[in-house]
């Protein structure tokens, strides 16, 4: 029987951990035939000589879901290995939705997931319906394969409306949710996701739906998970960056013991007001672990950065006056920033943040893009505040107005910040439970780029902290088995062919640049990278050395 296509004397490295070696591998269809020596001739031969074939990346925390209204390809997660996104992550999803409330939770990811208004506006095609309606539309149009949750806001915006953003559920009401649940893992939800963080703020500037509910709603809601063979749980809890306080420890256990699920968690990050709640972290994960919990946080190992611009932000939502400013509408936004006593009151709060805001030295803010005036590029806060005088604030808001907020700033890496996070990735990274992650995909387009993560883990930690083995199940084996994906994160005879194949002495990701492409011309912060020969989504080649073939192969994965 012949091959659809064969690629040649790669070394295999696949998923499990196991030692690399030598071999062939045909494909036939979606799904791997062979591996060993293949004789036969094939339709479509890759060679793969001194290249590493691997199985696709699977990028686990993302938010691509509309983006692949018009991106099919989840890119830039695509450029760099990955063959399989999963969305839905916090609790936000666009589904289930009443018809009426489609445009209320395209607000809400646009404000909590700094994606554009007017790229969602233009680009989105979705007008309401169950986890069906939503993902029927892209069969046959992915060039990755996509997994959703089923996220908590939009089960409470759809049984209680706009009381899901001020109140406690009713035991009827958490009733109705459990059923919307039920009713999207039947019809192929990878589990269900939620969140409680309080900088999670919708565009009215209330807190999400999700940051509304109690223990035990939550708790109900993980209970419907029980009756099903398949299914996850990704919550991000209040106190995650601070090593998870007593309740949401509780919570979560609660959470599990309702479910018997895995469990994924936030990243592992430092926080200013408790700079060790990581190791806090891991001590829970460990505690867990010997309770019989499964307990899978996110190690980070993308360059991220910050990047700022006030027409799409989230960083200032720690501050309330700042958030209910920038949480106004186009000209009404502008008017208030022009404001003198909207000004005293958002200087009060830049001069003294409340504890727990988002730590930043404002004056070293660099301009990173101004495109009436491009002489600021370069120029620092502190440089442009020197040569106009007053206060600090008040030139960052005027540089800002000038551009009618069309400026976008970048933060310099603060070394001795960065030595910290490398000392927590170096832990993390070693810790066996903790997943490969943290992309955040597809979200806050205006603040950073965390896709590059993968590409990153093998070209900056292999094999000074792990093998190339063990690199490679982080990223595909691990995730596939926590999250219970069948026949994927693998290279094995019948599994489907999502593969990758690179040369790993070339594999680097590029620094982060501003491209305008989306719809209404909305910008985003991308990462190229280097050194991938080959991305194969079930069967077909996808990506051919950083360019899209414009295959259409990736599918929805349902019911994991």
């Amino acid at each position: 029987m012949s091959f659809d296509l064969v690629i040649r004397g790669a070394r295999v490295v696949d998923g499990s951990g196991l030692p690399a070696y030598i071999a062939d591998v045909g494909i036939r269809g979606e799904r791997i035939g062979r591996i060993g020596r293949i004789t036969e001739p094939a339709q479509q031969e890759i060679d793969g000589t001194g290249l590493v074939l691997a199985p696709g990346f699977i990028d686990v925390h993302t938010h691509y879901d509309v983006q692949l209204d018009w991106d099919p390809t989840a890119s830039p997660a695509s450029w760099h290995g990955v063959t399989t996104v999963l969305v839905g992550n916090c609790g936000f999803t666009l589904t289930p939705a009443k018809p009426e409330d489609v445009d209320w939770l395209a607000g809400m990811l646009s404000r909590v997931e700094g994606m554009s208004r007017a790229a969602l506006g233009e680009g989105l095609r979705f007008s309401g319906g169950g986890f069906a309606d939503y993902w029927g539309r892209f069969d046959g149009n992915l060039g990755v394969n996509v997994g959703s949750y089923v996220g908590h806001s939009a089960v409470r915006r759809y049984v209680m409306g706009d009381d899901a953003s001020e109140r406690e559920a009713t035991p009827e009401e958490i009733e109705a949710m459990q059923e919307l649940v039920r009713q999207a893992m039947k019809e192929g939800a990878i589990g269900f996701s939620t969140s409680q963080v309080d900088l999670h703020v919708g565009e009215d500037g209330r807190e999400v739906p999700s940051n509304h509910a109690s223990a035990d709603e939550i708790v109900a809601l993980c209970a419907v998970l029980a009756e099903f063979d398949h299914g996850a749980i990704e919550i991000i809890s209040r106190s995650f960056t601070a090593g998870y306080d007593a309740a949401d420890r509780e919570l979560i256990r609660r959470m599990h013991e309702v479910s018997g699920r895995p469990i994924e968690l936030g990243p592992i990050t430092p926080n200013a007001d408790t700079p060790e709640g990581w190791s806090k972290t891991l001590e829970f994960v460990e505690e867990a672990r010997k309770e019989g919990i499964r307990l899978h946080p996110q190690f980070m190992t993308n360059r991220a950065g910050f990047h700022l611009n006030l027409g799409d932000t989230f960083a200032f939502d720690d501050l309330l006056a700042w958030r209910e400013t920038l949480c106004l509408d186009g000209e009404a936004r502008l008017a208030a920033l022009r404001d003198p006593a909207v000004r005293d009151r958002l200087r009060v709060e830049w001069d003294s943040p409340e504890p727990g805001a988002i730590a930043i030295d404002w004056a070293q803010l660099v301009v990173e893009s101004a495109p009436k005036h491009p002489e600021w590029i370069g120029r620092s806060l502190a440089e442009l505040h020197a040569e106009r005088g007053g206060h600090v604030m008040d030139v960052f808001l005027d540089v800002c107005l000038e551009e009618a907020l069309d400026v976008w700033w970048t933060l310099p890496t603060n070394e001795e910040a960065a030595a910290f996070m490398t000392h927590i990735t170096k832990e993390a990274i070693t810790h066996p439970l903790v997943m490969s992650g943290s992309s955040d995909g597809g979200a806050h387009l205006a603040t950073f780029v965390g896709a590059d993560y993968t590409t990153r883990l093998i070209s900056e930690w292999v094999p000074s902290l792990l093998s190339l083995e063990e690199a490679v199940y982080r990223l595909t084996g691990m995730p596939a088995t926590v999250h219970g994906l069948r026949d994927r994160g693998f290279v094995r005879e019948g599994a489907f062919a999502d593969l990758v194949l690179f040369d790993p002495d070339k594999l680097d990701a590029g620094e982060s640049y501003l491209l305008r492409d989306f719809p209404a011309d909305s910008a985003r912060y991308v990462v190229d990278a280097e050194g991938y020969a080959a991305i194969i989504v079930n069967g077909e080649l996808t990506m051919d050395h950083g360019k899209y073939t414009g295959a259409t192969s990736g599918q929805v994965i349902r019911g994991a």
